[in-house]
């Protein structure tokens, strides 16, 4: 009893003089920013070259530590993918619940954030999205929007939709056309 009466005692000893000392918890610092050239953050993703892409990359890291990671673990952040927008008004409300970062640091975790962990609606998307989501070039973007492969898409499912339409609920047919319209599904 009296050597466990001693440990407690040596030990309450120990943590007054730690305490009176000033001990206190380390503290974590943050990384320095990554400096990077503003032209590369001012191009659009799809007009990145495999060496700008890393830097910009490597940049946006090292502010979401410095701006996001202090309050969020990484994952807690990436979760769930979002959309252009989506990615856009969270970063919007983390900035107005007090996020440490200037105009700058939120501009390129928008983009980092939609480039390496966004969605993008490819059927309805804009060439801006598809451009920040896919690192499409913006020619190669409009293209894609432009040439109407979407309506062509449409005009099929429009097409296979009315040679279906008179088959029994049930059918084979009403079936296919159920998963491509998304209608009438029946069992």
């Amino acid at each position: 009893m009296k050597l466990h009466s001693f440990v407690i005692t040596s030990a309450l000893a120990v943590l007054t003089t730690a305490i009176a000392s000033g001990a206190s918890a380390p503290q974590v610092q943050a990384k320095p920013p990554v400096k990077v050239d503003p032209a590369v953050v001012a191009k659009s993703v799809g007009e990145m070259t495999a060496e700008e892409e890393e830097q910009f990359s490597a940049a946006a890291e090292s502010t979401m530590e410095r701006v996001c990671v202090m309050c969020h673990p990484f994952e807690n952040i990436i979760k769930t993918r979002r959309t252009v927008r989506e990615w856009s008004d969270q970063v919007t409300v983390m900035a107005g619940r007090g996020a440490p970062g200037t105009a700058a640091d939120f501009a390129l975790v928008k983009k980092y954030l939609t480039r390496y962990y966004g969605i993008v609606r490819v059927n309805t998307a804009t060439a801006e999205e598809l451009t920040s989501v896919l690192g499409l070039s913006p020619k190669a973007a409009s293209a894609v929007v432009n040439t109407g492969w979407r309506t062509a898409t449409s005009r099929t499912l429009t097409r296979f939709s009315k040679s279906t339409a008179s088959t029994k609920p049930g059918s084979r047919n009403s079936r296919r056309r159920c998963a491509l319209t998304e209608r009438w599904c029946s069992a």
